[in-house]
């Protein structure tokens, strides 16, 4: 728990950074194993799925989460798999939520390994002030994006950097994302693949 006090007395950008640069060794080796794990399962299934990972920060039960997961991905992609996943946040300062909870979200930040993240404003705010996210504007065509009704927000920087899930498909049929944003990491992994991802949400 030593750990998490130091944490708790940084900002969300510093303790990514600390988690990156004291753990990156074993961040790293989990990762090498997983991907090690991950190619074997893929050799014998002879698949090599594309992921674009999506990481739900908000009050939603995991099994909600789930079932999320298999409707974004049934009706909308094949060129690629959505993986979604999640932590519970409850608002407020992220030095009071879970501790696991909050470790498995900066480690997966710190790695790169948050493509999209549905979260709550607050919460989206505290990542622009600590400008830790892309602007929309470097990801998608915003005018675009309005001519569909999709509101995007700026959370009062003058840019863009959030996308309101409300006239969005499948978020929009789904109580649990309604009044949600789409924020994305700075260090994403498969920034390449966010057009194909918002363009197929499109109503």
């Amino acid at each position: 728990m030593k750990l998490w006090e130091t944490l708790k007395t940084m900002s969300f950008k510093e303790a990514v950074d600390y988690i990156w640069e004291y753990y990156k060794i074993h961040i790293i080796g989990i990762i090498a194993g997983l991907f090690i794990l991950g190619s074997i399962i893929s050799s014998v299934l002879k698949e090599d799925e594309v992921l674009y990972n999506m990481m739900v920060v908000a009050p939603i039960p995991y099994d909600e989460v789930n079932v999320f997961s298999d409707q974004i991905n049934e009706a909308h992609y094949e060129d690629f798999e959505v993986a979604v996943d999640n932590i519970i946040y409850d608002g407020g300062d992220l030095s009071n939520q879970s501790y696991d909870q909050v470790q498995k979200l900066i480690a997966k930040i710190a790695a790169g390994m948050v493509d999209v993240m549905v979260t709550e404003e607050s919460f989206a705010l505290d990542l622009v002030e600590q400008e830790g996210l892309t602007p929309i504007e470097d990801l998608f065509d915003v005018e675009k994006l309005k001519q569909h009704g999709v509101e995007v927000v700026d959370f009062g920087s003058g840019t863009a950097y959030g996308i309101k899930s409300n006239k969005l498909d499948v978020f929009q049929d789904n109580q649990h994302y309604q009044s949600r944003v789409l924020v994305f990491p700075s260090n994403a992994e498969q920034v390449d693949l966010t057009d194909d991802f918002l363009e197929a949400l499109l109503p």
